[in-house]
């Protein structure tokens, strides 16, 4: 899909295809008769939703309408050209009584069937397009709308010919399973010639591709699914962004809904591989910050939450992408509006006397649906019903929950760190100075204040009395703000994380510790898994040093993911004992943010922090994981044996048997790198390079191998003459 072209960009029906430059729309519409029941393809059991190759060439589904599977694959060729792809697998009744209906409409295109050529012919004044099958329509109908048709086939069935036409706004073109088990149709702009017949398909459609089951490649070619499949145009305000799912019914939501976080999560998770797609998610969420200075914490057609905003990850998702993309545009855009978010939480949810902060609802802004409720302070944590929040009283005079949460004072000590980088990057030294002097504040209260000793462990803590009962795992997030000390780290991972009776054992975190009553409540925040506390909290491990538990955890999470992928699904949460997606009402199979576990693995190859720069590792499987984006542009990665290939379009760019590399930049031919304390090992780059030093000692190479002697600490590689064209 591009930005101008062919795409499935309509939010409430996923497999209709857009042209966004012109409007013209394409409606595949099934009917069945035996059923006297038709389809206009939405989510739920009647889609299994397949590939979307990464770079934007094709999308492939199957539907199920009463019993008769067909597999679908569209190619996206260019902008403009466009190819429909059917093959029936199953029939659940006769195939000539099973109609499949393109319909044609949209952006005041004027359609003309040609019964010669059986091409339907796009216009409307300035540009053209042809849409030829490979074999005639059985019956071209012209109608009002979409309603009109549907009305149609219900009242009259399979077997009406008064609707037929050859000129309208709204033509159907339809086909039966009987004459047409299996189709193509080539759409293009009109060449002034006339149009030749495309040929059939030579064979089944598979919807996902064959790939072993430890294949590398898997969990990103999940990410890209689940955000090209979620990826939207927002006609309310004319731009394109990703959903959080399409089960979520638009005319709810007045056309369209931002949710901040989740938007943040998909703008981060699409920089993997498109930068423009990652922009355009951050826009739509800059586009609603208020004069007050939050992002807010829910922007729809119907309703917005200006007096609360979300977990402040804004600034760390910013500073990823930009690195990520080599994008320092994207900085001097964003910094503005990150600044006036930070100083917002401090101006507005500052609460006591300890340099903390809480959530709460102003009650000055807007008026939003729960405005001056507790249940809107709670909204603001993004994590609604959690036990942790159930102590917490709530002050009406001020608005603010009046419990310091350990989640929101990580997050914003994070935010702190990552703007301070943005503006070293920028030049603003006085405002890196002082970001620094409070983050650093910032983290010396939360390991003072919110370390329960008694405990042993981080927890949100009243304002005017002691901590809390209930723990989720967001008492690692100290982890990944840096505020947690080696032993606090400690008790937090042999007491907690692989403790059985609090969030050890399989399938994954739960959102409550496993003897909390609120565990067994199994509903949404109370006791399910969700993938952003997973990824917080492997975030954390991997900033604390604890390698072995930060990969424990994101293998587990993308066995839990993939176990409902197999199924195409991507869970919103997930039963905490069971695995299970669907086991009760309040999740949704096709969620984005859940793809943030299968994005764990391929960030565990290919990671960007503020504290190990960008990071390089084997990824788990066999075969390449890629293309990725990262600053050293589009590159896959392997481990074939015991190394690791590092490449790029042309070929390999760094070999090495060392099982990760941190810190690694490429600029001016010098190739540098921290290397992990451990034995020898070897390191190797394939297109030219000169002298290379360890810690400043000179290294022997031979055969281009530079040889690395055993390094008792992490120790920094220097390689000049480094060649990569």
């Amino acid at each position: 899909m591009t930005a101008a072209g062919w795409g499935t960009w309509s939010a409430d029906r996923p497999v209709e295809l857009v042209h966004l430059g012109s409007g013209l729309t394409l409606t595949p519409v099934l009917y069945s008769a035996r059923a006297n029941a038709v389809s206009r393809i939405g989510m739920g059991p009647g889609l299994v939703l397949g590939e979307r190759p990464i770079g934007g060439g094709g999308a492939a589904f199957t539907t199920r309408h009463e019993d008769t599977d067909i597999d679908w694959r569209y190619r996206f060729e260019d902008a403009d050209r466009l190819e429909i792809d059917w093959s029936t697998r199953s029939n659940g009744e006769w195939g000539l009584r099973f109609w499949v209906a393109l319909c044609v409409s949209g952006g005041g295109f004027d359609l003309v069937y040609d019964d010669r050529t059986g091409a339907l012919a796009a216009s409307d004044g300035t540009r053209s397009f042809d849409i030829v099958p490979a074999k005639k329509p059985l019956l071209v109908t012209v109608h009002d709308d979409l309603d009109a048709l549907e009305a149609e086939f219900r009242e009259h069935g399979y077997f009406y010919l008064a609707s037929r036409g050859r000129e309208g706004r709204f033509v159907a073109l339809r086909f039966n399973l009987e004459e047409g088990p299996a189709m193509r149709i080539v759409v293009a702009p009109s060449s002034g010639e006339p149009p030749v017949r495309p040929a059939l398909p030579d064979g089944p459609i598979a919807i996902v591709p064959q790939r072993p089951g430890d294949d590398a490649g898997r969990p990103l070619a999940a990410v890209h699914d689940v955000m090209a499949w979620n990826h939207v145009f927002d006609r309310i305000n004319g731009r394109p962004y990703t959903v959080l799912t399409r089960f979520w019914n638009t005319a709810k939501f007045g056309g369209f809904g931002v949710w901040m976080n989740d938007i943040v999560y998909n703008a981060w998770l699409w920089s993997l591989f498109d930068g423009t797609a990652a922009r355009d998610n951050l826009e739509a969420v800059f586009a609603w910050q208020t004069e007050d200075g939050n992002f807010p914490c829910l922007i729809t057609g119907n309703d917005r939450w200006l007096d609360r905003s979300q977990p402040p990850i804004v600034s760390f998702a910013v500073w990823s992408i930009a690195a990520r993309l080599g994008d320092r545009g994207l900085l001097e855009r964003a910094w503005p509006a990150l600044k006036r978010n930070h100083d917002w939480w401090w101006r507005r949810r500052s609460a006591g006397d300890l340099g903390l902060v809480v959530y709460g609802t102003s009650l000055d802004a807007g008026d939003g649906l729960y405005k001056g409720t507790k249940l809107a302070a709670k909204d603001e944590s993004s994590m609604d019903n959690m036990a942790v929040h159930d102590p917490a009283p709530f002050d009406e005079e001020t608005g603010l929950l009046m419990s310091y949460d350990v989640a929101l004072n990580s997050m914003l000590a994070l935010d702190a760190e990552c703007l301070a980088l943005i503006a070293d990057g920028l030049g603003l030294d006085s405002d890196a100075a002082d970001l620094r002097a409070s983050g650093t504040a910032h983290r010396e209260a939360i390991q003072t204040h919110l370390w329960d000793d008694t405990r042993g462990v981080f927890a949100n803590r009243l304002v005017d009395s002691g901590f809390v009962e209930p723990l989720a795992p967001t008492s690692f997030y100290p982890m990944a703000a840096g505020a947690a000390t080696p032993e606090q780290v400690d008790s937090l991972v042999d007491n907690y994380l692989l403790a059985p009776d609090r969030f050890g054992g399989v399938p994954g975190l739960p959102s409550a510790t496993r003897d909390d009553p609120a565990y067994r409540d199994n509903v949404y925040w109370r006791g399910r898994i969700w993938a952003p506390l997973n990824f917080w909290t492997w975030i954390g491990l991997l900033r604390a040093g604890r390698e072995a538990e930060a990969d424990a955890l994101c293998a587990m999470g993308w066995r839990l993911f993939d176990a409902g992928w197999r199924e195409r699904q991507c869970g919103e949460n997930y039963n905490a004992e069971t695995g299970a997606i669907l086991d009760q009402a309040d999740t949704d199979p096709f969620y984005s943010w859940g793809a943030l576990l299968a994005a764990m693995p391929v960030a565990a190859a290919v990671n960007l922090t503020p504290w190990h720069g960008l990071g390089l590792a084997r990824p788990d499987g066999s075969g390449p994981m890629g293309p990725v984006r990262s600053p050293l542009g589009e590159i896959t990665l392997e481990a074939p044996g015991d190394v690791l290939r590092v490449g790029d379009a042309a070929g390999a760019l760094v070999e090495t048997t060392l099982p990760r590399l941190r810190h690694v930049t490429w600029s001016d031919g010098c190739f540098r790198a921290e290397l992990p304390a451990g034995g020898a090992a070897w390191l190797r780059l394939p297109r030219g390079a000169g002298d290379a030093t360890l810690d400043g000692v000179p290294l022997e190479s031979d055969d281009g191998r530079i040889a690395l002697p055993p390094r008792p600490a992490p120790a920094t590689l220097l390689v000049a003459g480094a060649r990569r064209a």
